[in-house]
């Protein structure tokens, strides 16, 4: 029986900058990819993640990622100045209620002026680099010949739900799935609207959704699942899992201190010391990352691996400074010379193959 290989990435922004890097090593070293990438079965992903599970699924080359990464970076992420019209809204500006309400009525040019605003926020931006990326605005089922595609994302308001409610989302492309008839710049940028990062996205099946880091920053279990419900056994499903780093990042306590546990801990918008900027969210992926990893390799034993080295510094999702892409270049560099490295190789080269 044929091994059924499935490739998870984790979210974290500009993080999958490592994350591609340790991939794009492992292709040259063990081609895991295969002609066309069509040698993995199934490709998953949150975020940044579901961004490089979506590119991969197309046939995008793992090298071609990591120059996006590398080069574009500053077209995909974005400050928070935007946020401050939210806080203190000005005169003459445009009232979001408004805006919802031409929405919900489909009004011709306010729902497009909504998207360019807030999802687009001009040229460049995530939605044009993606549709420069991989052109010819495909479906999310246009993947190779043989290989799936999976990106989780959170949808804010399920009006099938009884009661209405948010609801924990997976986009893919197997057939007759919900989501295999969604464009691939949509799923992308549901998955990747990371809450206080990016707005979130308007689906146009499902309504608006945010960041799949809120419920699956580590889809791998998510994916494993959807392996089974596609009627494939735990005795043939082969796992690679690869974070993006795991952070330095801690929380300062003390009795003095620890009565200030509101926004100023879990929402604060800058780094201070060891902990990230808006720490909440960072711990709830952080959190989520790890007990799925537990999850999984409970599930499948030897038939799992867990990429994920450590990384120098808390790195905030957006921060794409030189000093930090350096960072995980060196990271990556020390990684591979490292036994974790020999040994995830003797791994892959035991299971991860057909």
């Amino acid at each position: 029986m044929a091994n059924y290989l499935i490739l998870s990435c984790d979210g974290g922004g500009i993080r999958g900058y490592l994350s591609s890097l340790l991939l794009q090593k492992l292709n040259e070293e063990l081609d895991i990819f295969g002609s066309g990438n069509q040698k993995i079965d199934l490709y998953a992903g949150t975020s940044t993640g579901g961004l490089i599970a979506l590119a991969l699924a197309q046939g995008k080359t793992i090298d071609s990622v990591v120059e996006l990464y590398a080069n574009q970076a500053s077209d995909i992420f974005y400050s928070l100045d935007l946020q401050i019209k939210c806080l203190f809204p000005q005169p003459g500006d445009f009232a979001i209620r408004d805006i919802e309400k031409a929405i919900e009525a489909d009004i011709s040019g306010l729902k497009e002026l909504w998207q360019v605003l807030y999802d687009d926020i001009g040229k460049p931006s995530l939605r044009t680099v993606i549709e420069g990326f991989i052109p010819g605005d495909p479906l999310v089922s246009s993947v190779n010949p043989n290989t799936n595609v999976m990106v989780t994302t959170f949808q804010l308001n399920d009006g099938t739900a009884d009661p209405v409610s948010w609801n924990s989302l997976v986009i893919d492309s197997f057939p007759g799935s919900a989501g295999s008839s969604t464009r691939l710049y949509d799923a992308a940028l549901s998955t990747a609207a990371a809450p206080v990062y990016f707005p979130p996205y308007h689906h146009p099946q499902f309504g608006w959704c945010s960041d799949g880091g809120l419920f699956a920053n580590n889809p791998a279990p998510l994916a494993l699942g959807r392996a089974i419900e596609a009627g494939h056994g735990l005795d043939e499903i082969v796992l690679l899992s690869i974070g993006t780093g795991l952070s330095a990042a801690s929380m300062q306590v003390t009795e003095e201190t620890r009565l200030c546990y509101g926004l100023k801990y879990w929402a604060w918008l800058e780094q201070s010391g060891p902990t990230p900027p808006f720490p909440i969210l960072n711990a709830l992926m952080d959190g989520v990352s790890i007990s799925n990893d537990y999850l999984t390799g409970q599930m499948l034993g030897e038939r799992y691996r867990r990429v994920n080295p450590i990384l120098h510094k808390a790195v905030a999702l957006n921060d794409y400074s030189p000093e930090t892409m350096k960072m995980f270049r060196d990271v990556a560099a020390k990684y591979f010379e490292s036994d974790k490295w020999t040994k995830l190789k003797e791994w892959v080269g035991t299971f991860f193959k057909k």
